[in-house]
């Protein structure tokens, strides 16, 4: 059978969904201790030895990912777990953080802030550097994801190469904690916050973020789509603009250029 340009074309959109839909599952599962009792699980997988960046990417909303050797078996249509396979084809290695082993069931915003799960995540960055001894770190979160990556931040900011904030909570719902009073000298240290003006989260509006941005002299991108907008069941979820549905390659090429060290774009 001869395939027509229009077969063709639509053959090539299926399998570049295919790709983006796909979370990693070709990777090492990897089990550490980090507190007393406690243990942490990461999903890594790499394109070579020695990748120029390793990102470390934590999942919104309870965070448990329940890893497995293949990889995440829940909160698969998270943003930054369904599109990491996208860090994979630029040739960075990506790690899954899971929720540590005494909060299986997973973890809400006034943990993330304490300082067992910064503990957490420090042990994390130490097994990376190990494991990748000459590659650069980067702590990337989504939704209540940021809230972990904050809290490294804000407690040690010399402890990754770069801090990337997506949807970042910024506006507390019935009292939960949030990043609005994260305080960083954004000149001495990189990072980046990414926000949707589409995103119908109440706990993260793009003004609040470009008000984080800009009081902490962070790198700042803002997008706007409209993609599985209109749902308030789902409007802090993964399938809406809350989550970049249907941009996230445009969202990601915008974070890996500035991971380059490329200036964020203007939209």
């Amino acid at each position: 059978m001869k395939l027509t340009p229009l077969i063709l074309s639509l053959a090539a959109a299926l399998a570049a969904s295919t790709v983006q839909a796909d979370p990693l599952d070709h990777g090492d599962l990897v089990t550490f201790p980090t507190r007393a009792g406690v243990t942490q699980s990461l999903f890594v997988e790499s394109p070579s030895p020695t990748p120029p960046w390793v990102i470390v990417l934590f999942p919104g909303v309870p965070g448990a990912l329940h890893l497995d050797a293949s990889g995440a078996t829940t909160l698969k249509g998270n943003f930054v777990v369904r599109s990491a396979h996208h860090w994979i084809n630029w040739g960075d290695a990506v790690a899954l953080v899971d929720t540590p082993s005494n909060k299986s069931g997973g973890v809400d915003d006034l943990f993330r802030l304490t300082k067992e799960s910064f503990t957490d995540t420090q042990a994390v960055v130490a097994t990376l550097r190990q494991r990748f001894p000459g590659a650069k770190i980067a702590l990337v979160g989504t939704s209540s994801g940021t809230v972990s990556v904050g809290n490294a931040l804000q407690r040690d900011p010399a402890m990754a190469d770069a801090f990337v904030l997506t949807s970042p909570v910024t506006v507390s719902r019935r009292g939960g904690d949030t990043l609005a009073g994260l305080d960083v000298d954004g000149t001495k240290y990189r990072v980046l916050v990414v926000s949707n003006q589409g995103d119908e989260c109440p706990a993260s509006p793009a003004y609040a973020a470009r008000r984080l941005a800009d009081h902490n002299h962070f790198g700042f991108v803002q997008v706007d789509s409209t993609g599985g907008r209109g749902n308030p069941s789902t409007q802090c979820g993964g399938h809406s603009p809350h989550g970049f549905l249907g941009i996230e390659p445009e969202v990601l090429g915008d974070i890996h250029g500035w991971l380059d060290g490329q200036p964020p774009q203007a939209k």
